[in-house]
């Protein structure tokens, strides 16, 4: 069993989240978990972590812990490595200090996984190109965590001492590190830095994209698969600042679960709506979106697209089909019957759109844990479509470019056993002097074409209309 001590006290810094992570990020690599948009009891806490003491990261090789630029351990398994060090619920946790209502996450990991780590699970056929080739999967190793409570306006602090054989911290120079950290929060923000991204390039035409409806309606009505979440990217060749994306992205699309993540080589700007998992105690909560209608030009427009979205028998369909899909998975690691809808078709209003969501929780068994919860879920259902392997694998004869990280999750595996993932959508990536935007729709048998291609138009309205005020040239 392992064992842990966690410091959690209340601090005075003078920024909210964003710029405390404006001013940490030039010390170091810091990540960034934001509620940019609150939701009461389900989005009230945002996180600034690091500096990272390792990363773990998976690429064709298999999966590396890397510390000081070495390899401390390597796996073959991606979902192996997870289970190494994700958090274990019956850990022995020594907390000084109360840890607030609602903090899940301490210290521990945060990252991304990406979609295709699918490839580790299910067989699927090698037809889309991985390019530009990416990371399957990112973590970086966190033992302090700085948590603002957006409700209250406070700040929290927490820092973990760990087994240094089962963790990669526990360093006797960490103190001075923590303390360096919060000195440097309290520094003057920095002035957003320039960036800039050219005209947008599609990679999937409109006309491919409709066909692909069209082949997906006629494998419905064949009864090969009920479900298929077809996507397409737009890239931007892109010039400067990551993080001065992020800042803009925010201020036109915040989103509940918001996120900022950096590495060598790319860069991650996430306003995700959606919750992928949650994980507290033995209780897990997921939070699909099927359904969507851009909102409203004046108040009265406004109301009726909600009233339609409410009414659409067909988005109604797409999401009790992942709603199921999401039972099944949770099912798997689930003690029986715990599985539960309480909550089916809500609806929830965004920047640019609104969107259907319902929520499936369980009670995790008590011999799994995080890294089981993920093996049995992954990738997410709304993703990808059902039955799922059917989906996917027709998703791979369809769309040229492998998703990379879009489509997969950020967030957190917490040390106590907690984890805490989105759904990596209304998002771009930064890789390879470009910016990569990925939009989708989930086709069902009564899908139009042209409607579906608007929908992806409608998702992907906010975020790409930064990339364009950006390429604009200056006035």
């Amino acid at each position: 069993m392992s064992e842990f001590e966690v410091e959690i006290e209340p601090i005075e810094l003078p920024h909210g989240p964003r710029d405390t992570m404006a001013t940490l990020r030039r010390h170091g690599r810091y990540a960034l978990l934001e509620s940019a948009l609150v939701a009461p009891g389900r989005a009230e806490w945002s996180y600034v972590a690091g500096p990272a003491l390792a990363t773990l990261y998976t690429d064709d090789s298999g999966t590396h812990l890397r510390r000081e630029r070495l390899d401390a351990a390597h796996w073959h398994d991606a979902f192996d490595a997870l289970h190494s060090i994700a958090g274990d619920r019956n850990a022995l946790v020594h907390t000084s200090g109360e840890v607030p209502a609602g903090m899940g996450f301490v210290g521990g990991w945060i990252g991304a996984l990406g979609y295709d780590l699918a490839r580790e699970l299910h067989w699927l056929p090698v037809r889309a190109e991985a390019e530009p080739p990416l990371p399957a999967m990112w973590w970086m190793a966190v033992d302090q965590v700085l948590a603002f409570h957006h409700p209250s306006g406070r700040w929290w602090r927490s820092r973990v001492h760990g087994p240094s054989a089962h963790w990669p911290w526990s360093d006797a120079g960490r103190p001075a590190v923590w303390d360096d950290t919060l000195r440097r929060a309290c520094e003057a923000v920095p002035p957003s830095r320039p960036w800039h991204a050219a005209a947008r390039v599609r990679r999937m035409e409109r006309a491919a994209f409709e066909d692909g409806v069209t082949h997906i309606r006629e494998r419905i009505a064949a009864g090969e698969v009920l479900q298929v979440n077809l996507t397409r990217r737009e890239d931007a060749r892109f010039e400067g600042d990551p993080w001065s994306l992020y800042e803009a992205l925010m201020r036109a699309h915040p989103a509940p679960f918001s996120a900022y993540l950096e590495a060598e080589g790319f860069a991650i700007a996430s306003a995700s709506p959606e919750r992928f998992l949650r994980l507290a105690g033995d209780a897990v909560q997921a939070r699909p979106i099927k359904g969507t209608v851009a909102r409203g030009r004046t108040p009265q427009e406004d109301e009726a697209n909600r009233a339609w979205l409410a009414a659409s028998e067909k988005d109604r369909a797409e999401n009790l089909m992942i709603v199921d899909l999401m039972r099944n998975d949770l099912g798997r690691v689930a003690r029986l019957g715990s599985v539960q809808v309480p909550e089916l078709f809500a609806l929830e209003p965004y920047a640019s759109v609104w969107q259907m969501v319902s929520t499936v929780q369980a009670r995790l068994r008590g011999d799994a844990g995080a890294a089981d919860l993920l093996r049995a879920c992954w990738p997410p259902g709304s993703m990808t479509g059902a039955p799922k392997l059917k989906a996917m694998q027709m998703i791979e004869s369809l769309e040229p470019l492998r998703r990379g990280f879009y489509a997969g999750s950020i967030g957190y595996l917490d040390c106590r056993g907690g984890m805490d993932l989105s759904v990596v959508i209304r998002s771009a990536v930064v890789a390879d002097a470009r910016a990569m935007v990925q939009l989708g729709a989930g086709i069902v048998a009564d899908s139009r074409p042209a409607a579906e291609w608007d929908e992806t138009v409608a998702k992907g309205e906010r975020l790409t209309a930064v990339l364009d005020q950006a390429a604009q040239p200056p006035q």
